[in-house]
């Protein structure tokens, strides 16, 4: 079930690559990959030293400006449009608005200053909670809500800080750390690279240098983008697009021994918006006439997720076969890939620890039976 490729990497590099563990994370925009990576920094090497901490800083204050400039700039292109709630907090708007979505060349206290005051806008308020009708960053409200925080000279990121801190990825990354292995698998320890790449459309161009030798894929899928469009095509719905893409990968021939596991993550933000009446059906009609019986909508819409992911797993893949006695060439249907699901909250470094420790556990186990089954 997991390995596949062929080609071995470089002769300097074949013995870390032949004996770690290769896992891919694969996922459309924003999903939350790169906060993944992050976590296994904290779970498994050293976390974040003081330096690493403040070079996040210029990044935490381009997601304050990103988001602020955001839903001011949506305020009068939503429908219904939303006012400001106090006529003088105009000028702090178009203060912001004025310089642009690029950020400022300074965070002078004055620009905090004005955006504390429109944060606190009722205006504001009610734009961002329509944050689905627009392209809104998932870290607006942990940095506007710490404003005064990141503004001090001596402000350092937090861990939190850190996990929500938003940067575009555009360039594979890897990651390298070891995971005890448990007794019962003859203990020690394994080591996993895992590799993190850009998921928005143009980036994806990239995934096929990376296909090669992977064990396992962490296919990454926001259930929270139900009701969102994608910020590189805002007529194509997000959640459709990932659910697209992950049978892409379900079908690629270039993975079919590398095992599958998908994270239906954002479960807070899901949770969330469907507590607040965001419904599933205006996005999935289908969902209607899912009558399976949940103690709540919020389970009733993971099983629906569940299923749906399930069954988009079970795409026939065929592939042509040699018979070297009748030398004749016939197409052959390739059995159906087996997932794992689990249900993840990538800013929450507990959640993460738990299903990463179900993870490990698993990949460890089949490397070890196809091993043994040679």
């Amino acid at each position: 079930m997991f390995g596949c490729g062929s080609r071995k990497p470089t002769d300097e590099t074949y013995e870390r690559f032949s004996n770690s563990i290769k896992l891919l994370l694969l996922g459309t925009g924003e999903s939350g990959k790169t906060t993944i990576i992050k976590q296994m920094k904290i779970l498994h090497i050293n976390g974040f030293s003081e330096e690493e901490k403040k070079q996040k800083i210029p990044f935490i204050k381009q997601n304050i400006h990103e988001s602020i400039y955001d839903i001011l700039d949506n305020m009068e292109k939503i429908d219904p449009p939303v006012e400001l709630e106090k006529s003088e907090n105009k000028s702090s708007a178009d203060f912001i608005l004025q310089l642009g979505p690029k950020e400022p060349s300074d965070y002078t206290q004055d620009y905090f200053d004005h955006v504390k005051k429109l944060w606190a806008d009722n205006g504001v308020q009610k734009t961002f909670k329509r944050s689905n009708e627009y392209q809104l960053i998932d870290s607006a409200q942990q940095f506007l809500d710490r404003i005064d925080e990141i503004r001090k000279p001596n402000y350092i990121p937090s861990i939190q800080d850190i996990l929500f801190c938003r940067i575009r990825t555009t360039s594979i990354s890897e990651i390298e750390f070891s995971v005890s292995v448990p007794k019962i698998y003859g203990g020690g320890s394994a080591r996993f690279l895992m590799y993190d790449v850009g998921g928005q459309r143009g980036e994806r161009r990239k995934w096929i240098q990376v296909f090669d030798g992977i064990d396992a894929i962490l296919f990454i899928i926001a259930a929270s983008d139900f009701d969102q469009n994608l910020r590189e095509d805002n007529n194509k719905n997000r959640l459709h697009e990932a659910l697209s893409v992950f049978k892409d990968i379900c079908g690629s021939r270039f993975l079919r021994k590398a095992g599958m596991i998908v994270f239906l993550n954002k479960q807070d933000i899901f949770q969330q918006k469907l507590e607040q009446g965001r419904k599933l059906e205006k996005y999935f009609p289908e969902y209607a006439a899912f009558t399976e019986s949940h103690n709540s909508e919020f389970e009733r819409a993971k099983a629906f997720l569940g299923k749906k992911i399930t069954e988009i797993s079970k795409i026939e893949v065929t592939e042509k076969a040699y018979n070297p006695i009748k030398h004749t060439v016939t197409e052959v249907t390739l059995p159906p890939k087996d997932i794992y699901i689990h249900h993840t909250i990538a800013t929450d470094t507990d959640n993460v620890k738990r299903v990463f420790n179900s993870v490990h556990e698993m990949i460890i186990k089949e490397r070890i039976k196809n091993i043994s089954s040679y």
